[in-house]
This record gives structure tokens, C-alpha cells and sequence, in this order.
């Protein structure tokens, strides 16, 4: 699939208005991850993240954040570091609190779709220093692997993000 083709995804902050968006027509892939903002306000924001297989395959926390995962499409095994794993499918989600290490792994018999909604109450205020996904930096820079290091989204250790994006040919996921 020709990348000039796949809509580029930038953050929608929503400061004094409701802004509305969408999750139409996201593209599928053959390899890799996408993970794209939907829109940000200054205690919450929403992204949808796209894996062709893999996951996060290190354990991980985020200190500056609450959030969930939503499963649109796929189903994804997540691992806590207690040891307990949840299968998580279609139209279920897990709600992972500040600090709680995790990891997941997609069921590779289809694209994993899901919605992710993080917020948390922030030191910094306002919304001049968004990530690429989104996400406030402030917030981002609390996110560590296991051993204390800073989280680096394609850090080898992530697995399938790592990995190059491969679109899959004139697929997309398109809720009805």
C-alpha cells in the first residue's frame, strides 16, 4: 500500500469545545504497529493503536497515568507482574491504573484494534507539549520498562513496535 495514501493522524486537542473524531478507516497491516491519536484534552486522552502481531512485550508501568485498552477487533492475552494473565476479546477492555506493571501479546489470526484511553491528574498544565500520539510528554516521560529504564515506544524490547510498518493491501477496520 502506498503510505502517501494512509491519512496521517495528528493530535485534536480540545481546550474550550467538544471536537469530535473518528476511527474509520484505519489501516491494517501485514507487520508492525500504528498507534494514532484521536483527540486530548488536559486530564484525558484517546488514541487507537493497531498491531499486526506481537504487542508490548515487556513488562511496563506508566507512572504519570490511569488508563484502558478496549478491544475493537482481535483479542490480546495481557500479562500483569504478578503473573496473572487475562485474555481480553472483543468489545472487553482492562483498566490499568498508575504504576501497575503489564505486557500483552496479540492473538496473530487478525489485526488487534484497540481503543486506548489514558488521564491522570498532571503537574504541568495546558496542552503546548503533546507526543505524536497524543499523549502529554510530562505524562509520557513517567512511562518505565521493569528495570527502571524509560519506556522508548520502539525500544527493541517492545517487540512488534520495533518492527517496520507493512500496510496490508486495501484493508482498513471500519466499524459500522
Amino acid at each position: 500500500m502506498d503510505d502517501a495514501k494512509i491519512a496521517v493522524r495528528s493530535p485534536v486537542a480540545a481546550t474550550d469545545s467538544a471536537v469530535v473524531f473518528s476511527m474509520r478507516n484505519l489501516p491494517l497491516l501485514e507487520q508492525g504497529t500504528t498507534y494514532d491519536p484521536l483527540a486530548t484534552a488536559e486530564n484525558l486522552w484517546v488514541s487507537v493503536k493497531v498491531y499486526a502481531s506481537g504487542g508490548e512485550n515487556a513488562l511496563h508501568s506508566h507512572g504519570g497515568e490511569d488508563h484502558s485498552f478496549i478491544v475493537l477487533q482481535g483479542k490480546a492475552t495481557f500479562t500483569f507482574a504478578d503473573g496473572r494473565t487475562e485474555l481480553v476479546g472483543v468489545h472487553q477492555g482492562v483498566m490499568i491504573p498508575r504504576d501497575v506493571e503489564y505486557k500483552f501479546e496479540a492473538d496473530e489470526a487478525e489485526n488487534l484494534v484497540m481503543l486506548r484511553v489514558g488521564g491522570g491528574e498532571r503537574s504541568v498544565k495546558g496542552l503546548d507539549d503533546l507526543s505524536r500520539v497524543g499523549t502529554p510528554k510530562d505524562v509520557m516521560k513517567l512511562t518505565k520498562f521493569s528495570d527502571g529504564s524509560t519506556k522508548v515506544g520502539d525500544d527493541p524490547k517492545n517487540g512488534e513496535t520495533s518492527k517496520k510498518r507493512i500496510y496490508a493491501k486495501a484493508k482498513f477496520f471500519s466499524p459500522e
